[in-house]
């Protein structure tokens, strides 16, 4: 066979190739369906300040969450997401991941505690100067 038909026959398979896939790609993210939206309360450690609570709910971004929701005073973190697109404990990875520390979750079945044989403590609790507040001492005090 020629080189250029070779040729030809090959680029024209790399094209369709590249067409299918870009046509069989989702389209940017799934939407939310209301019928499959869960709330949650994620009980927290280790959140002492208003920072904490813009660093917690940032993760209103991650994939199908609907509603974040945190409170530094009450340590807890109100989440709605759809049940279809993620779960509480991909929720709870994504909070740990923003450096904090979720100890047990609340939902319609009651509270569900984590690593029950063992306390938990804060991986690292929030102060002033680590990064997100930029003063000294803890949040809403002096030291």
């Amino acid at each position: 066979m020629n080189k250029k038909v070779l040729m030809g026959i090959l680029a024209a398979f790399l094209i369709a190739g590249g067409l299918y896939l870009l046509l069989t790609q989702e389209s940017g993210p799934k939407p939310i369906d209301p019928a499959n939206v869960v709330k949650k309360t994620v009980n927290m450690s280790g959140m002492t300040c208003e920072a904490c609570e813009i660093a917690i709910d940032k993760v209103i971004t991650e994939k199908g969450m609907v509603k974040v929701k945190s409170s530094s005073p009450d340590q807890r973190v109100e989440v709605e997401f759809d049940k279809t697109q993620t779960d509480i404990q991909t929720v709870m990875k994504n909070i740990k991941r923003k450096g904090f520390t979720p100890v047990s979750y609340e939902d319609e079945d009651g509270l569900h505690e984590l690593n029950s044989s063992k306390k938990v403590e804060a991986q690292h609790e929030m102060k002033c100067g680590s990064g997100k507040c930029g003063g000294a001492g803890k949040c809403g005090g002096s030291e």
